[in-house]
């Protein structure tokens, strides 16, 4: 075997065995049912929009929100928290998403060096941006 296929080959069976090592410390953590947004971390809220206003926003469980693509009422968000497990270095949530596609999206979280950061998830949870009222 070729020096250069042995090393890819090193690498590839040392990705999973690191992989699993993530994972278990998670699976270690105590974990708490997300009740509320409010129970999450303040960085996990920023990257979720908890504080934007309107349609940029997300509702917390069991609030308002708008399932649908009709804007009636721009204050309304477009998002909402359905449910989530949380530990100490790992977050599971639930987010609904409304419009015509009208669905719901898992999303991982993980605290690496003091920083909560998406793991998993379709994009970085991020707040969608929102045009001005004239571009509407």
């Amino acid at each position: 075997m070729k020096p250069g296929y042995a090393a890819v080959l090193m690498v590839m069976l040392a990705c999973p065995a690191q992989s699993r090592a993530q994972d278990a410390t998670c699976d270690a953590d105590d974990r708490a049912a997300v009740t509320t947004l409010d129970a999450l971390p303040a960085q996990v809220q920023y990257l979720l929009g908890r504080a934007r206003p309107g349609i940029a926003g997300i509702a917390d469980i069991g609030g308002k929100f708008n399932p649908s693509d009709v804007i009636l009422d721009d204050t309304v968000p477009m998002r909402r928290l359905v449910g989530g497990v949380a530990g100490h270095r790992c977050i599971w949530l639930t987010v609904e998403y409304g419009g015509v596609g009208h669905y719901q999206k898992k999303l991982e979280y993980r605290l690496i060096a003091d920083i909560w950061m998406q793991r998993k998830g379709a994009d970085v949870e991020r707040a969608p941006a929102v045009l001005p009222p004239a571009m509407r």
